[in-house]
């Protein structure tokens, strides 16, 4: 899972340090911000990767923490969250117009807005970062008591 979550976020970093330097959008003052917080959460499950390494214990519910913040995506009307540190597999709900079930897959990304209307109504559930919490809770449930 350490090297899931480090490559994962190296990954991140690189797809948005690419978006930004390709020249297809303008890089506005809100965009940087963006890129930014981006970054920071890449960096995190870099670092969440790495705890694993040296102090097991804290570096599960490190990366407890960052799966949990990829587990939903979801955008209603100016409002729309989506960060992947990895893998996504997706299932979720397309509800404009009729409700259709969409699945989807992708890998390390990130989209974040607020007062942008985009005209997309989804909710999804990323099941692999639901498995991988799973997976962390039975972890630390192994875990010496301390």
């Amino acid at each position: 899972m350490a090297i899931y979550q480090i490559l994962g976020g190296l990954l991140g970093l690189v797809l948005t340090i690419l978006v930004m330097l390709n020249g297809d959008i303008t890089v506005t003052q809100q965009v940087l911000r963006m890129g930014v917080f981006a970054g920071l959460l890449y960096v995190f499950s870099i670092l969440c990767g790495r705890v694993l390494f040296r102090n097991r214990k804290r570096g599960l519910r490190l990366s407890l923490v960052n799966q949990v913040l990829q587990v939903l995506y979801f955008s209603f009307g100016s409002i729309s969250f989506q960060y992947v540190a990895g893998l996504r597999v997706g299932i979720g709900m397309d509800l404009v117009g009729s409700w259709i079930f969409k699945f989807r897959i992708a890998l390390s990304s990130f989209h974040f807005s607020i007062e942008t209307d985009l005209g997309q109504k989804y909710i999804g559930i990323n099941l692999v970062a639901l498995f991988l919490i799973f997976w962390i809770e039975r972890l630390q449930e192994k875990q010496p008591a301390t």
